[in-house]
């Protein structure tokens, strides 16, 4: 029997088609401190807002959830760091926080405890599913952060869920803290990266010598 040539996957697990230019962003710290500094600045615009509103926060959250989808379905089509069983968990939340979002740009949808019910529920499923992969990753540079955002997501899901009465003023306090959190969580992870990229980057070949100075 021979093999068919028209495979559907390169031997990293990325889709073939993938354009190599997707795969370098995906794998990429910028990728990730980007991420992070667009998710501080969406808690600095709630926090500093002169007079929160509903709308104002659904918006928020909405916008939010389509930058966590987009960053989710990125990773899920080109990463080299997930297998296919997390390439497709992380592509299916990808596309379902994409539909969040849009449910919370929607005037129907804005009451404080259907947007906390919608948020608690996200973080809890979200967070429990990070926690899996990081525990479950082989890559040890990306675990750690991993298991941090798990875990703030998680508990911040639990506590919606078990008080889905919260006031807006207490809903919006915690989005802040969640979002400044996770925010800078990102933002060290891409640094650590980075930092490690560099390494790599500078370590002498093996069985090469440096020049002396």
């Amino acid at each position: 029997m021979t093999e068919n040539p028209a495979s559907t996957t390169h031997p990293t697990g990325i889709p073939s088609g993938v354009p190599p230019s997707m795969t370098r962003l995906a794998d990429h710290w910028g990728l990730v401190l980007t991420y992070g500094l667009i998710t501080i600045g969406f808690g600095l615009v709630l926090a500093l807002w002169p007079d929160e509103t509903l709308k104002v926060l659904a918006v928020l959250i909405g916008i939010q959830f389509i930058l966590t989808g987009a960053f989710r379905l990125v990773l899920a089509v080109a990463s080299r760091s997930l297998d296919g069983g997390a390439r497709a968990v992380t592509g299916l939340f990808g596309a379902l926080a994409i539909v969040l979002g849009l449910l919370c740009l929607r005037s129907p949808l804005q009451t404080v405890l259907v947007i906390g019910m919608i948020l608690g529920v996200w973080w809890l499923a979200a967070g429990l599913v990070d926690i899996v992969g990081a525990l479950r990753s082989s890559d040890s540079h990306r675990r750690g952060w991993d298991l941090g955002l798990g875990v703030l997501s998680t508990l911040a899901g639990a506590f919606l869920l078990l008080n889905p009465e919260v006031s807006l003023g207490v809903l919006v306090i915690v989005v802040c803290v969640w979002l400044f959190s996770y925010g800078a969580i990102a933002v060290v992870a891409a640094l650590v990266l980075r930092s490690e990229e560099r390494r790599t980057t500078d370590a002498p070949l093996p069985g090469s010598t440096r020049l002396a100075t």
